[in-house]
């Protein structure tokens, strides 16, 4: 005999697909150093999450009282289920979750212990096109040093320039650094210029931005605010000094630049790099006879020998880096679907190789070199 499912009455009814939405845009903030942070807030007419060091907003039409529900299963729930519209159902100490043919009973903490603040007195630094703030922000991540006991190698800086018309997004772990470049919409700031060092969780903002809009960037003293497509990001500054970025690139004019296939650059990197091990890391690139030569060796995998062709040839140089550098460096690039080619600049072999890729070089990547025998 079938099973009589029950009527669906009382309760919060939300839209299921603007639910997972808002989970999907506030994830990056949720928090695990206390219980009450893995919860996400529902309330005012959005769904926020924090880890103290940044707020995510986004909104959801809900503007009873404050609930909270954590995240992990909510996002759980959703994610094997099926249905519509989903059914919220506080009593006390835990939330009933209907959906489609499926009921949850979760225990809940008291929305009185979220953490919830206003950013005061903030002022308009710029506004920035969504989608280059979104290739800024995902070109340089991989260079954040999310290990580092310097605060500010663990954060990303963003550097404003009126004169310039330009915003400069940079990234550096001590051992290599990525810099990108985005056009400014308005800015509004009293001085020529204006540098934020923020939390890596904050380049949420760019996955959360449309193709076409903007992302609104409002700052106080303590304090970045950005304004993005119904979602809000806030982030606190981070305190330390973030290393003089444009010191990095090599100011002698003697360098060399070579033009090659991306693409080619990052198979033959991981082809030599497969005898490569942590006691002898690192790989090195020749060029010679207008091609690319690459040759590694350790005592535990033996020796690598691998060519490929240059589209540019500059002058005969050498240098040694360390493979996983490149090697993500060239897949961070390769996700912004850009140009086919990459320009690689070097002088000495002890000397920074600077890659630049983009139309107008708009990111570029700094790589210091190994020792040749590391």
């Amino acid at each position: 005999m079938a099973t009589k499912v029950k009527a669906r009455t009382g309760g919060i009814v939300l839209n299921a697909s603007e639910l997972k939405s808002a989970l999907g845009a506030v994830a990056a903030a949720v928090g695990r150093t206390r219980p009450v942070l893995a919860n996400v807030r529902i309330g005012d007419g959005l769904m926020s999450a924090t880890d103290l060091e940044v707020r995510i907003d986004a909104v959801l039409d809900y503007h009873g009282d404050p609930i909270l529900l954590p995240y992990s299963r909510l996002s759980a729930i959703l994610r094997e289920s099926s249905g519509d519209d989903v059914t919220l159902d506080p009593k006390g100490t835990s939330c009933t979750v209907r959906i489609g043919r499926g009921e949850w009973t979760l225990p809940t903490e008291d929305a009185a212990e979220f953490p919830t603040w206003e950013p005061e007195n903030t002022s308009l630094v710029c506004r920035i096109p969504a989608d280059q703030y979104r290739r800024a922000v995902n070109s340089v991540a991989y260079a954040i040093d999310r290990e580092s006991s310097r605060y500010a190698l663990g954060a990303l800086r963003v550097e404003v320039s009126r004169e310039e018309s330009k915003a400069f997004f940079v990234a550096t772990d001590g051992r290599r650094l990525a810099l990108a470049t985005a056009e400014l919409g308005t800015v509004q700031d009293p001085d020529d210029s204006a540098s934020l060092v923020i939390p890596d969780a904050a380049i949420a903002a760019g996955d959360l931005s449309s193709k076409d809009g903007q992302v609104e960037i409002l700052r106080n003293d303590k304090e970045v605010v950005f304004n993005v497509d119904g979602a809000t990001v806030i982030a606190r500054q981070i305190e330390g000094r973030f290393p003089r970025w444009r010191d990095v690139f090599p100011k002698d004019q003697s360098t060399t630049t070579h033009t090659l296939a991306i693409k080619e650059l990052n198979s033959v990197t991981r082809a030599a790099s497969i005898v490569t091990s942590e006691q002898s890391k690192g790989v090195t690139y020749t060029f010679q006879d207008s091609a690319l030569t690459l040759t590694a060796r350790s005592s535990e995998a033996g020796e690598s020998k691998v060519s490929c062709d240059v589209v540019n040839y500059g002058r005969d140089a050498l240098v040694t880096l360390d493979p996983r550098f490149v090697l993500q460096m060239c897949k961070s690039l390769m996700s912004l679907e850009g140009s086919p080619v990459i320009n690689v600049t070097l002088n000495s072999p002890g000397d920074a190789v600077v890659f630049a890729y983009g139309d107008d070089g708009e990111y570029k990547s700094v790589i210091m070199p190994l020792a040749p025998d590391a």
